[in-house]
């Protein structure tokens, strides 16, 4: 499997996924430049490269982030180009997600919100940022109503952590497609909405164009414009105004994710496309990046076999079954169980420290959860939903519906079956330390555990959701499927200031240069919001959406 883990290396592009959409054609070669710090603006340099396309702002990502920004730079104002690495509008933190956004209530509120931000952050993030957050929290509901997106509100949701200071200032709602109540449609309701919002305001989107470095002047240290790949050749686009980076985070990238994550490996559910190309250009013109390690998780998922791509939604829909780890035995209670939410990736961060283990691998990654018949014939392990993998184009990498009763997934061989517990224990290909024994003493043990209705050892309720859960795994044949843990997006990339402007190691402003959504995310050390990967996409897209129409435009040489 290539490093780099995209769509596009199953050959697809716009043309043959919407039968024909038009190509930019062109070459211009790369022009090395240094990362360095300016104030004057050389027109000169501007005018030694051959342009293929200008626009004065540029925004590079047409997922939420990118819309917004795009967005509020065209309400402001300024021409807007985008371009988008997929055949199609993308995000997935956008488009393959339920669309709910943490608000900040009233202005009233703001200080609070900025104490809730700093808690979460530790410091690792600068206030100014969080004011800057906060203040335009206050606005996303007005923004919903100005642009007819009809949204709810969510009780009870926006901090996830109601202890701290301030997390009564925040809240929630939920982008929908109906007035009523939250549903998880949010996320395709919005690229829907955006999509008819270019097309009636005439926002040019170069699809299929993969920006791949950021053209600098080395004096000034200006962004002034993109080199990308379009139809299978270099373009260059003049932004006379400013760029602004909306690429998303780097989730299919597996060589970023084992540098910057821990624990390892993990899965996406989110958007193929994400492979961390706006870092990495970033990185290369001096730009400092933070809060690499930080993604927004979800639970555990289930890859399949020649796929790169996470399936969300994870459930045994009845209640004989428990996760066990390599060596075969339980480790958590399962349900409820810490291995769900925003930080789930956390809990899997365990690793065996003694000079007895035989590799390096996490002991939880990957884990498999054992079943039996009544569970197999409860439900689908994967419900049908309206987000994540099954909301992709299948074309583009996206995965068919989970069968009702699993039996497809069983005759594929993603779930292991067996007529006993050791002869399942023999399927396990990931048995380091697991043995036929060990695995029916684990499932003696349980069984024991249901039969006493009390699980001691991990505290597993007899009851949830009004349902029995403590029942026992009896029933033959038996089953086993693999898991590990997920994620929606990563939330690493630019450091940027309150302007949303991106920033470099030495502290200083890259000019003409912003970032918005996950790439470059405000949080830090712990994502503590329903809905803040949303919250970035509505604050930072218009903060820098606004400030890149209010540059000047870059003077011509003869100026």
């Amino acid at each position: 499997m290539s490093k780099e883990r995209v769509g596009e290396a199953q050959g697809i592009n716009r043309r043959s996924f919407l039968k024909g959409a038009a190509a930019v054609s062109a070459a211009a070669a790369i022009t090395a430049v240094l990362p360095g710090c300016s104030k004057k603006a050389d027109a000169a340099f501007v005018d030694t490269v051959t342009w293929d396309r200008e626009t004065e702002v540029l925004v590079v990502g047409f997922g939420g982030s990118g819309t917004v920004s795009a967005v509020e730079a065209h309400e402001a104002g300024a021409q807007v180009l985008i371009i988008e690495k997929a055949p199609i509008e993308g995000g997935g933190t956008s488009r393959t997600s339920g669309g709910f956004i943490t608000i900040v209530n009233d202005e009233k509120s703001i200080d609070g919100a900025v104490q809730y931000m700093n808690t979460a952050a530790r410091g690792l993030t600068p206030e100014a940022v969080y004011k800057a957050w906060a203040t335009e929290g206050t606005k996303t509901k007005d923004w919903l109503t100005k642009h007819g997106i009809i949204f709810v509100p969510m009780t009870g949701r926006g901090a996830d952590f109601a202890n701290w200071p301030g997390a009564s200032s925040l809240g929630c709602v939920c982008i929908t497609d109906k007035e009523g109540g939250a549903s998880n449609l949010g996320g395709g309701v919005f690229s829907k909405w955006a999509r008819q919002y270019v097309a009636d305001q005439k926002i040019d989107v170069l699809y299929d164009t993969r920006a791949t470095d950021l053209i600098q002047d080395p004096t000034t240290k200006e962004v002034v414009g993109v080199y990308a790949t379009s139809a299978g050749k270099q373009i260059a686009i003049k932004a006379k105004k400013a760029v602004i980076l909306a690429s998303g985070g780097f989730e299919f990238n597996d060589d970023m994710l084992g540098n910057y994550m821990r624990p390892y490996p993990l899965a996406c559910v989110g958007w193929p496309y994400n492979t961390g190309d706006g870092q990495k250009m970033a990185e290369k013109i001096g730009a400092d990046l933070w809060h690499m390690n930080l993604p927004c998780a979800h639970g555990f998922t289930f890859v399949e076999p020649k796929s790169n791509l996470g399936r969300w939604g994870a459930g045994v829909k009845g209640a004989s079954y428990i996760f066990i780890e390599r060596s075969g035995k339980r480790f958590a209670s399962e349900n409820p169980n810490v291995f769900f939410g925003h930080r789930s990736f956390m809990a899997f961060d365990m690793w065996d420290q003694s000079s007895t283990w035989i590799d390096s691998a996490y002991e939880y990654i990957p884990f498999y959860i054992i079943f039996d018949e009544k569970a197999r014939t409860a439900g689908p392990l994967f419900a049908k939903t309206t987000i994540g993998s099954t909301t992709i184009p299948t074309q583009l990498g996206g995965q068919a519906e989970w069968s009702a009763d699993n039996s497809t997934e069983i005759a594929n061989g993603w779930i292991l079956k067996a007529n006993t517990i050791k002869e399942l224990a023999a399927l396990i290909p990931e048995n380091w330390k697991l043995s036929g024994d060990t695995l029916a003493a684990t499932v003696a043990e349980y069984n024991a555990t249901c039969a006493a209705g009390v699980d001691t050892k991990w505290g597993r309720p007899a009851v949830a959701s009004s349902k029995p859960n403590l029942v026992a795994l009896d029933t033959p044949p038996y089953y086993a499927i693999k898991m590990q843990p997920s994620l929606y997006s990563t939330c690493g990339g630019p450091r940027k200031n309150e302007k949303a402007q991106v920033l470099d190691i030495a502290g200083n402003v890259i000019p003409r240069f912003y970032v918005s959504g996950v790439c470059g995310h405000s949080a830090a050390h712990v994502y503590s919001c329903f809905g803040q990967n949303w919250a970035e996409i509505m604050n930072f897209g218009r903060i820098s959406g606004r400030n890149a129409a209010a540059e000047t435009v870059l003077a011509p040489a003869s100026a």
